[in-house]
């Protein structure tokens, strides 16, 4: 779906010239060539290591260069089990000093080597552009398939795996679909990279961040000393309202709270926080689950010293483990309600503490399967958008290119000869997207059907809620700004909610 108009546009501006020229390495690169790479990346997308110099290093004259470059899926997978890590450090002078151990345990390797997959891509690239292409945005990983999708390219589901080797595949897999694309443009390796990195983010018109949906969950993060600066901006006049990346758990939902508790030497809680996106999968990163934390607030310190004297705060499972694995644990109502107990009986303000929603009671009834979701949650808010039966077909076949076949969950308003319909919106059930996998291959699997049906709106959901999603002209939605998202309950009981999704995806708006 790249433009072809739009491409050559790009590609003779100034900018686009800067950026292919960029990328375009040749046999023998300088470091300084590669060093500018970097530093791009870090200026536009702050997202490449910090400390570049020393890891391309070790990484380059230590392991690439000394290996021959995999042709073959069969040699790549060979690549990554014989690739070994060196252990090393910095000194104060900058220089490195390498040690006899290496930075890997056995049981742990492939994790290590896959959170460097950014610097090996790129080492690769230089050996071997036509084959390999260079991963950016290690810790924003739907930032690269947001890329993807404005220019059509459909990424390969990622694995469901606890299997750090097999991620390491998925970029073999990744690079095979990018050459494919590569190849159907007539793009040179330059090209493509700059046609990724740099014209695709030009492409993307994000809707306005709709309201976060009201916190459902409580989540207890740890904050090391070299993240002490950034938390302690709240309230600075600098920056009012910081947004940071954060480790969490994989259940995080958009408007979640984050408790943030700092590890020694501070061994307190901090602040609260809310969560901006839901849990983000990297599946080149060692941490791969992440979120964006927004909305700030500080707290008066509670240290954990206070918190084993307390009689039931020294009974949360965490706390009684001295906040030893403290990323991404999950408080219950009580366990919050508690903390802001025991501010309040400690004599200090507790009105800045974010409210945990509260929802109404509602009995679905069993769900356990996909057909559940769509039979007795789904189906019944249909109804009360003015739809009958007859609005939408359910398993709607589409031809999707060789005989294969697409089959989307609900089609609305479909019009045209059957398998070469278009349809203005289409919803995909899934029973549990609470795995960041799932929610991601939900998307890109609902995208792929709205593209073929030229649909304007699209939307995922399970059995906890509803995400519905702008699609522009181009067959393109951005995974990051949904244009709504609520909890089944809220869409159920809040009136000015379930009125607001009429008017988003009500039958008279799509007619009209």
């Amino acid at each position: 779906m790249l433009n072809p108009q739009i491409w050559n546009l790009y590609k003779t501006s100034e900018d686009g010239k800067k950026a292919i020229a960029l990328f375009d390495l040749g046999e023998h690169p300088q470091y300084e060539e590669i060093q500018k790479i970097a530093d791009c990346m870090e200026t536009k997308h702050g997202d490449f290591p910090s400390d570049f110099n020393s890891e391309w290093f070790v990484l380059w004259e230590v392991n690439v260069s000394c290996m021959e470059t995999p042709a073959t899926r069969e040699e790549f997978e060979k690549y990554v089990t014989n690739f070994d890590l060196v252990n090393f450090s910095v000194d104060e002078k900058g220089e490195l000093q390498f040690h006899e151990d290496q930075i890997v345990l056995p049981n742990n390797r492939y994790r290590e080597k896959n959170a460097w997959m950014q610097l090996l891509s790129m080492a690769l690239y230089i050996q071997n552009p036509s084959l390999y292409k260079p991963i950016f945005y290690q810790t924003r990983f739907p930032n690269l398939m947001r890329n993807c999708d404005v220019l059509g390219i459909e990424l390969p589901p990622i694995p469901r795996t606890k299997d750090y080797k097999q991620y390491m595949m998925y970029y073999w897999d990744i690079c095979q679909v990018w050459n494919e694309f590569q190849k159907e443009n007539n793009l040179s390796d330059a090209e493509f990279c700059a046609c990724l990195y740099d014209f695709a983010p030009m492409l993307i018109n994000s809707p306005k961040p709709t309201e976060l949906p009201n916190p459902t969950n409580v989540w207890l993060v740890g904050a090391a000393p070299g993240d002490f600066k950034f938390i302690d901006t709240l309230g600075a006049e600098t920056d009012d309202n910081p947004e940071h990346i954060w480790q969490c758990n994989e259940k995080t939902k958009r408007g979640d709270l984050i408790v943030i508790y700092c590890r020694s030497p501070r061994s307190y809680i901090h602040s609260v926080w809310r969560a901006n996106t839901d849990g983000i999968f990297n599946p080149f990163d060692y941490y791969q689950c992440r979120t964006t934390v927004c909305e700030g607030v500080k707290i008066p310190p509670i240290t954990i010293k206070e918190l084993r004297e307390d009689a039931y705060l020294s009974q949360i499972p965490i706390v009684r483990k001295n906040l030893q694995g403290v990323n991404g644990v999950e408080l219950s109502p009580k366990d919050y309600s508690e903390i802001i107990r025991y501010v309040k009986d400690r004599g200090d303000n507790v009105d800045m503490f974010p409210k945990l929603f509260e929802t109404d009671a509602m009995d679905f009834g069993e769900i356990k399967l996909e057909k559940d979701v769509e039979e007795k949650i789904l189906i019944p808010i249909l109804n009360r958008l003015g739809y009958s039966d007859s609005d939408y077909t359910r398993q709607l076949s589409q031809k999707a290119g060789r005989g294969l076949k697409a089959i989307p969950d609900f089609v609305f308003l479909p019009q045209g000869e059957k398998h070469f319909a278009s349809a203005p919106l289409v919803i995909e059930a899934k029973l549990d997207m609470s795995p960041m996998a799932e929610r991601i291959n939900a998307f890109s699997q609902c995208l792929s059907y709205a593209r073929m049906l030229r649909s304007k709106l699209m939307a995922i959901c399970d059995k906890e809620r509803l995400v519905v999603f702008d699609v522009d002209t181009n067959g393109s939605a951005d995974r990051n700004n949904p244009v709504f998202e609520q909890h089944w309950t809220n869409i159920y009981t809040n009136e000015q909610i379930g009125a607001k999704l009429k008017q988003l995806i009500g039958k008279e708006t799509l007619i009209k």
